[in-house]
């Protein structure tokens, strides 16, 4: 089972603390603590299973954009709150009181933080579609090389010589594209590494939707033993 499909199942608790507040006679709504699972089954609007944005991409804003992923209408996502996270005026203040400052001004502004989650699991979802339609596109690639390899060295010996300059060149093409995969697994690893350390200022430890690598479970063993 993977995270989003967890927190889908049971929801998430917002990590709340109590921060100053400057208009204490002013009476306010009382902060979600609590946001029911069925706030984020919802996949973004265009599913990607072929992508146009090549794997060595420096900028994930291509991802997401082909991935239909558009800020509310509020203009509030993860990464304004991680904007205010970082201000200057939080700069020297815990974390608590960091996150508890910023569902303040959320809440003033009547931005709902489940808008704010929604949008980092969605990017979230768009990079692990975007991994894996990269990934199709290796396979694909690796296994025309393999097969024009094969049907090269079938070939007879007098084309040997610019056949093998055609092996050579497929392999490396095969090559290249894994090593750009490889590159692309890690900075993307990246990124869900920054977006789960922004989402875990609101969410507490396990409830956390986003996925990295070192809270996705390894797949589950068939318990038979491999072929000799």
């Amino acid at each position: 089972m993977s995270k989003l499909t967890e927190l889908v199942s049971k929801g998430v608790r917002l990590i709340v603390a109590e921060a100053p507040d400057a208009h204490a006679d002013r009476p306010s709504a009382p902060a979600e603590r609590e946001i029911p699972a069925d706030a984020f089954d919802q996949p973004p609007d265009k599913p990607v299973t072929t992508s146009a944005v090549p794997a060595d991409v420096t900028d994930f804003a291509a991802v997401y954009e082909e991935a239909g992923i558009q800020l509310p209408p509020h203009g509030y996502g993860i990464d304004k709150a991680g904007e205010m996270l970082q201000s200057k005026r939080l700069a020297s203040m815990g974390r608590e009181v960091k996150a508890a400052a910023v569902l303040a001004a959320l809440e003033a502004a009547s931005v709902p933080i489940r808008d704010v989650i929604k949008d980092a699991v969605l990017r979230d979802q768009s990079l692990d579609a975007f991994e894996a339609a990269k990934q199709r596109e290796v396979q694909e690639l690796r296994q025309k090389a393999e097969t024009r390899i094969v049907a090269i060295k079938e070939e007879i010996d007098a084309f040997l010589r610019e056949k093998n300059a055609e092996i050579e060149s497929l392999k490396n093409g095969s090559e290249a594209a894994q090593k750009a995969l490889l590159d692309l697994q890690v900075r993307k690893r990246r990124e869900e590494d920054r977006l789960q350390d922004l989402v875990s200022h609101f969410i507490e430890g396990s409830d956390n939707p986003i996925t990295t690598q070192a809270t996705a479970k390894p797949p589950a063993s068939s318990g038979k033993p491999d072929p000799a």
